[in-house]
């Protein structure tokens, strides 16, 4: 028995009777996914499909580091601008952009997927304001 705890993943086969199915106890390790070993390779017993422990998360298929990817999210989250961000970080400004696009996109995928039936009897958006300089 592994000590590694996959309780929060679940198969990603929609064909598999398991699928979505988290901490089923279903899940086993199968190898590596990265040379340096710190993605997990699975294997569902249920169906015998092989995952990423990434897969159906914007990480997937990404080379660089989590912790990178980490501060990039930080950094836009504290409203930083891609530019900064990806001399903060160290990266190019097309590996922020390509991040913030898919993550983006799986934000809204996750947020379309579990926000349903809402119904506000009252609605209060934040105030939103800009400062607009005069030169000369």
């Amino acid at each position: 028995m592994s000590a590694e705890d996959f309780s929060h993943l679940a198969c990603p086969n929609t064909d598999c009777p398991a699928y979505g199915r988290r901490g089923a106890g279903d899940l086993r390790p199968h190898g590596w996914s990265t040379k340096d070993k710190s993605v997990r390779c699975l294997r569902c017993t249920t169906c015998d499909t092989h995952f990423s422990q990434r897969a159906n998360t914007p990480l997937f298929g990404l080379r660089t580091s989590e912790d990178t990817l980490a501060a990039i999210a930080r950094h836009l989250a504290e409203g930083v601008g891609c530019r900064a961000t990806a001399r903060l970080t160290g990266v190019t400004l097309n590996t922020v952009l390509r991040f913030t696009q898919r993550f983006g996109k799986h934000a809204e995928l996750f947020h379309d997927g579990k926000v349903r039936g809402i119904q506000p009897e009252q609605i209060q958006p934040d105030e939103a304001w800009a400062f607009v300089g005069k030169k000369g």
